[in-house]
């Protein structure tokens, strides 16, 4: 609890137990002073019915968009592993992807799993922004409403 007291040197009011934050002084006893008593704290807001309604509204939505977002990063994280390995397959063995792939021997097979990377990275990218703007959707919803 912090006190006001009257400094007795320059007569300014000071708030502290034993000196003036003016001049130094030592203050008299804060026994005889006037206390300034703390405001209560305002009681917390709990939410009402319609912020409940809102966190439970857009389920399917919500789902949905973790489900974008998990196969996004599959997407990217798999399908770059996936050309890497591609890539050393056949460089390692290039005969046997030559049948299958179209310049899949020598500098293709790395052109071959540089557009496989690039591919999957932006296409993983592109599911994960979808499930933002879902997000980003109920979160304006959510935030209009509250202001009606």
């Amino acid at each position: 609890m912090q006190q006001v007291v009257t400094c007795s040197g320059c007569g300014a009011q000071s708030v502290g137990d034993q000196f003036c934050t003016v001049c130094g002084t030592r203050l008299p006893i804060a026994s005889q002073q006037e206390v300034l008593e703390p405001e209560p704290a305002p009681a917390v807001a709990k939410p009402t019915a319609r912020e409940a309604v809102t966190a439970r509204k857009y389920g399917a939505l919500r789902a949905a968009a973790t489900v974008y977002r998990i196969i996004g990063w599959v997407v990217m994280v798999g399908g770059t592993l996936f050309s890497i390995a591609l890539a050393v397959i056949a460089v390692q063995g290039a005969g046997e992807f030559s049948e299958f792939i179209p310049w899949g021997v020598g500098v293709g097979t790395a052109g071959i799993a540089a557009v496989g990377v690039v591919v999957s990275i932006l296409f993983g990218l592109f599911l994960i922004a979808f499930a933002d703007l879902c997000y980003a959707l109920m979160d304006i919803e959510s935030n209009t409403r509250s202001k009606e």
